[in-house]
């Protein structure tokens, strides 16, 4: 055959092609280069590693993070398929380290001994296996108070604040990063021009106990804060039955919000007030905005916990749903059974006790 025909040298190219893609460099994480998963970063901690390092680790001491295992499996344990490579306490691990963290698959992996499609697919089943399990569990629900409760939580806000009346918890906004869709209206509607980002918009409201009792999640970054709580509206005004929450300026306070929303004044409506009650009201939202501290408390007890909310969340509604719900449940669950939570220490009627220490109560100084 002559060496110069076309097609001889169409095959000579195609032959070479296939040589060089069979012999280029894997950008893949491969079982080669991952430990065995009893050799794991992860497994030595929860062999011997002590109660501050797991803690610290974990956001969860022992006891607890066996309960949570028992929880997350509680309705699973029957499974029959192929063989796990974790076991139930390894892939509640795998969890925590993954809302506890900005980490990649591959990063995990390594801490962990699995292979990216593995730990991709345990991440899947345990979110799933968490949302599913914990919503209705008493200590990680999220529930909106009885009226016992929030005769409980106002007496506790008043005991801190002996001029805020009717205050039962504080709400904020936190706008989380997201990918970029290729959907043009999709993308539209999740841009925040104020932002310059694409984002997701989420509502929560915490009570003094700390816990969230009241959530809007995943709402378009288009939408702003008092969107957002315009669709609850109507449930709060039946279910408070004239108690308030604590908010800052981004959230109504007038029409069907009013007495609903407290926080403070603009400085247009400063200029409107009476001179007769000026004092006594702006003195009253200098009390509103000491309270409504208590919501940046709550978004740093999420985001600094929960770094994952930080990380640029998925394009995919239903998945990046099912990521923040599971943080918001941990986030109660750890509350109610670990503690550590400032929002909490704050209000505890024992802390109220060493108040009148002087310099004692830093926080009061501040706001």
């Amino acid at each position: 055959m002559d060496h110069e025909d076309p097609l001889f040298l169409m095959w000579l190219l195609l032959a070479l092609l296939s040589a060089y893609n069979s012999c280029r460099s894997r950008t893949m994480l491969t079982r080669s280069g991952i430990l065995l998963p009893v050799q794991s970063p992860w497994h030595h901690l929860y062999a011997n590693g002590d109660a501050t390092t797991f803690l610290k680790l974990t956001g969860l001491t022992r006891p607890v993070f066996h309960q949570l295992v028992g929880l997350v499996f509680s309705q699973n344990r029957a499974r029959i398929g192929r063989h796990q490579d974790l076991n139930e306490a390894a892939q509640v691990g795998l969890f925590l380290f993954y809302i506890s963290s900005r980490m990649g698959v591959n990063h995990l992996c390594l801490l962990f001994g699995v292979t990216p499609s593995s730990c991709s697919r345990y991440l899947s089943i345990v979110l799933k296996l968490v949302v599913r399990n914990l919503r209705h569990h008493q200590a990680a629900k999220i529930q909106f108070p009885s009226e016992q409760k929030l005769e409980e939580f106002e007496q506790l806000i008043t005991a801190r604040e002996p001029l805020a009346s009717g205050i039962v918890g504080f709400a904020d906004g936190l706008a989380l990063p997201i990918e970029c869709s290729h959907e043009e209206r999709v993308q539209s509607t999740f841009y925040n021009g104020y932002k310059g980002d694409t984002v997701v918009n989420n509502v929560f409201a915490f009570g003094p106990d700390g816990k969230i009792f009241l959530a809007a999640i995943n709402y378009p970054g288009a939408w702003h804060d008092s969107a957002v709580v315009s669709e609850m509206l109507v449930f709060l005004k039946e279910n408070l039955r004239g108690r308030k929450l604590a908010v800052d300026q981004g959230f109504p306070r007038s029409g069907e919000a009013f007495d609903v929303f407290v926080g403070p004044y603009s400085e247009k409506t400063v200029e409107k007030l009476s001179p007769l009650l000026r004092e006594y009201l702006l003195m009253i939202a200098s009390v509103y905005i000491s309270l409504r501290q208590a919501a940046e408390w709550g978004m740093r007890s999420l985001q600094g916990s929960f770094p994952r909310l930080k990380a640029r969340l998925l394009a995919d509604a239903k998945k990046r749903r099912r990521i923040i719900l599971s943080i918001v449940l941990v986030h109660n669950f750890r509350t109610e059974l670990v503690g550590l939570n400032q929002i909490a220490t704050v209000f505890d009627p024992e802390y109220q006790q060493f108040v009148s220490i002087e310099g004692y109560d830093r926080i009061r100084r501040y706001f």
